[in-house]
């Protein structure tokens, strides 16, 4: 036979009621259970999604497929016994009771037709169950007990307290074996939706999907059900009633009809009608009661093996197939603060590959994803899950639910938090990094205690809406970002909160992995980058290192002794000490919390980026000589390019970001330097710059490009940053212009030549120009610009500028700039 392809244009990935009837179709008519004649519709039906809709590949032409569901379907036995509303407690198993619920299973019990029969035979065992008659005489009880209490006084009051204490003990034992022992004796297709709606653990978590065990506040969804098959059908016949036919075309074609049914989804579909769903008192709205009946058959799909397969390696939760603990991230409209607490995640996912309802059955009944050994338990972790295995499963995407409270007094809703793409290929999870030593679950812990203030939660709440956002193959970039600066932001509080000291150590150090994801080649991040190697070694395992940054590793190597005594960028925004360990194949370095001893070093306060650096500069400069070291501090992992040190000096640049970039980028570890070709932009580099930058950069290193002599030191002039600080953000040049004086004679003391003296008039061509090298220049910037390290071949562009002939064999080249990547 021919396969047609249908599409459901009534069937989208949103909202989750939609969803579900998609999922109720495809099983529908590839079940044996649900065909009155006990064969399927079609049991090679194939479905996929495609142009947000629901495809199905299939034997049953259009009108084949609505006259299965008008003449052919069998409801499945939604039913959930243990809730007071579904006609099996409190009496409402007797004829004359009035209820909903009892009126229902009455009518579906007295039946004739075989479309009622899987319905009629469940209710059938379950009337002729012991522990659910047993469940319905104790809650009985109870309630008349309860009532009775109320008018009583004295010793019969004490004596009524003890009875009622004593049968709620036994209702609690009672309730605890209903499940177990439901799922024993129960009819077989009665199963799946036991198990859709509890997971048989020690604690009989409820499955967020069908809220606290099939209901949706007082309403039984198992009722709500059964209500919708009596208004399509003959209850006595199991015949279609007038105009059940439109509203099917309706439901999974999107035909236009008038409805006149009256009706809500309830947490399925928001916005749908419901309690305060409109803007008068009535909150019903027209509802195609086809929608209520598809949805609840596609809830059976998130029953089956995943009960007995998930419970023991997570949460309760993580018991339900692609569902997970709410955590919020990744979704902006979530507050932390609400006090409504949401029931839990929900993935729902999209595939674009035809698949029979049994290999769809089987991507539910496996329904996990892991995180290495353990089970993904939150929405954080069930993205990670998505990244690290890309499409591999079929799943190209997943839709996001959460179940939230809008108001304490409403009704859980089904609210979508977007779309979540399967990356093509699999890709590497940065935020195992965080994780080493259960370091980001502490820390979350941490945050939410009821001791921790608002801007820590607030910071964790970022911080784990930048993580949610590294998972998205095309937010990767951004999100790397901002989790750096997040994490910045947390460790700000926790640097100055002494008290958590003992509870959480300071973060893991991250890989070099999270540096290259992060770099966007802006200034701010290249200077940040730069800032933050301050004190490191560079690393040497990241791929072919230029030459120049084999020299520099060479330098490093021999110097490794005097680099391992200054203090690491790290030091001057938290209290922080670093030792050196071996791991028996090579050297690292680990951080803990240090004492009071080392908060000098702390100088990074709530100020002004420039003042940050300037204060840093001069500390690192004062711990040379309290430390003893040979030589200035000033060398790190990592250099800035020229042009960024332009962007920087001209004030086109955000100084937030880059602090804020730069708060983060101290706990990972820099990735090798690497060496471009340049970026295409000629650019004149200010002259007090050019002339300032060589003291600043350690002996070492001026050795090595041939600047001065073997035996020669270069040391920092006293006051030189004192005067460049006091002229502020003046513009008039004059503290520059003396500062540039004082650097010029110290390298000429040095042994550095230099053709420019600001302090004779004349000279050579362009002399009067250099004499007010500080006009139109911050001195305060200046100063600040003197702490970002920059590479060899930026340096030595330096020193030909203000200190021509000081390298021999350098050849002048233009201010073409070097790329030096950070």
């Amino acid at each position: 036979m021919t396969h047609e392809s249908l599409i459901f244009h009534g069937c989208t990935p949103t909202p989750l009621a939609s969803y579900l009837k998609a999922l109720g179709i495809l099983r529908l008519i590839s079940s044996d259970a649900n065909h009155v004649s006990g064969r399927s519709a079609d049991p090679k039906a194939r479905g996929w999604w495609e142009d947000e809709r629901f495809h199905i590949g299939t034997t049953l032409g259009r009108a084949a497929l609505c006259g299965f569901f008008l003449n052919d379907y069998a409801p499945s036995p939604i039913i959930a016994p243990w809730n007071g509303r579904a006609g099996f407690l409190e009496g409402d198993a007797g004829a004359e009771s009035s209820r909903t619920g009892a009126e229902l299973v009455n009518a579906i019990q007295g039946s004739g037709s075989p479309r009622f029969e899987s319905m009629r035979r469940t209710i059938e065992s379950l009337r002729g169950n012991a522990a659910v008659s047993g469940y319905d005489r104790l809650r009985a009880k109870e309630k008349k007990l309860s009532s009775n209490l109320k008018t009583m006084k004295g010793d019969e009051k004490a004596r009524v307290e003890d009875e009622l204490k004593h049968v709620k003990k036994r209702l609690k034992e009672c309730k605890s074996s209903l499940l177990p022992t439901l799922r024993a004796t129960t009819d077989l297709h009665h199963l799946a939706y036991i198990d859709a709606c509890y997971a048989l653990s020690a604690d009989e978590a409820a499955a967020p999907l069908l809220g606290s065990g099939g209901n949706d506040g007082s309403r039984d969804f198992g009722v709500n059900f059964a209500e919708r098959l009596r208004e399509l059908f003959d209850f006595e016949h199991g015949v279609p009633k007038d105009g059940a036919g439109a509203q099917l075309e309706a439901a999974l074609f999107g035909a236009d009809q008038r409805l006149d049914t009256m009706g809500s989804m309830g947490q399925f579909g928001p916005g749908q009608g419901g309690a305060n769903a409109t803007t008068g008192y009535e909150g019903y709205g027209p509802l195609n009661v086809w929608d209520v009946v598809l949805a609840m058959e596609g809830t059976m799909v998130f029953a089956g093996t995943s009960t007995r397969r998930w419970g023991a390696a997570g949460s309760a939760r993580g018991a339900f197939p692609f569902t997970f603990e709410p955590i919020g991230a990744g979704a902006g409209s979530l507050s932390s603060a609400d006090p409504n607490r949401p029931r839990g995640e929900v993935w729902t996912p999209l595939w674009r590959k035809p698949a029979t309802f049994s290999e769809t059955a089987a991507i539910f009944a496996e329904g996990r994803l892991t995180l290495g050994r353990r089970t993904a338990r939150t929405g954080l972790d069930a993205a990670r899950s998505v990244a690290r295995i890309g499409q591999s499963r079929g799943i190209s995407s997943f839709e996001r639910y959460s179940f939230i409270q809008p108001d304490s007094k409403m009704p859980y809703q089904a609210t979508p938090l977007g779309r979540f793409d399967a990356p093509d290929r699999p890709r590497r999870d940065l935020i195992e990094d965080l994780e080493a030593g259960g370091w980001l679950e502490r820390a979350r812990r941490l945050a939410g205690g009821k001791s921790a203030p608002a801007y820590a939660r607030s910071a964790m709440r970022r911080l784990e809406d930048a993580l949610f956002q590294m998972t998205d193959a095309n937010r990767a970039a951004d999100g790397t970002c901002n989790a750096l600066m997040a994490l910045g932001g947390f460790v700000d509080w926790l640097a100055t909160s002494f008290k958590v000291h003992d509870e959480l150590s300071p973060p893991p150090r991250l890989s070099s992995a999270w540096i290259i994801g992060a770099d966007d080649g802006s200034p701010e991040f290249r200077v940040a980058a730069a800032l933050a190697g301050l004190g490191l070694p560079a690393s040497r395992a990241n791929g072919v290192e230029s030459p120049d940054a084999k020299d520099r590793a060479a330098d490093d190597a021999a110097s490794e002794s005097e680099i391992s005594k200054a203090p690491p960028m790290a030091s001057h925004f938290a209290p922080i000490s670093e030792e050196r360990f071996s791991d028996g194949q090579r050297l690292r370095r680990r951080r803990h919390w240090s004492d009071s001893a080392t908060m000098p070093n702390v100088v990074w306060g709530t100020g002004s980026l420039v003042s940050n650096m300037t204060a840093v500069l001069e500390r690192r400069l004062v711990e040379a000589t309290m430390r003893g070291l040979d030589d200035k501090p000033l060398v790190g992992a990592a250099h800035a390019r020229l042009v960024d040190v332009f962007a920087f000096l001209s004030g086109d640049f955000d100084d937030a970001r880059c602090a804020s970039l730069l708060a983060g980028l101290i706990w990972a570890r820099p990735p090798s330097p690497r060496t471009g070709f340049g970026d295409g932009h000629s650019i004149t580099l200010p002259f007090a710059y050019a002339a300032l930058k060589p003291v600043f950069t350690p002996d070492r290193t001026l050795r090595r490009i041939g600047a001065i002599a073997e035996a020669v030191r270069l040391p920092v002039p006293p006051g030189l940053i004192a005067r460049l600080r006091a002229g502020g953000a003046g513009l008039d040049g004059k503290a520059t212009d003396a500062a540039v004086r004082i650097a010029l004679a110290r390298c000429r003391g040095s042994g550095v030549p230099s053709i420019f003296d600001p302090a004779r008039a004349g000279g050579r061509a362009g002399a009067g120009e250099n004499s007010r090298s500080g006009a139109g220049l911050r001195a305060d910037r200046l100063a600040a610009a003197l702490l970002i390290p920059v590479g060899d071949s930026g340096l030595k562009t330096l020193i030909d500028r203000a200190y021509p002939g000081a390298i021999p064999e350098h050849k002048s080249e233009s201010m073409e700039v070097t790329t030096d990547a950070a």
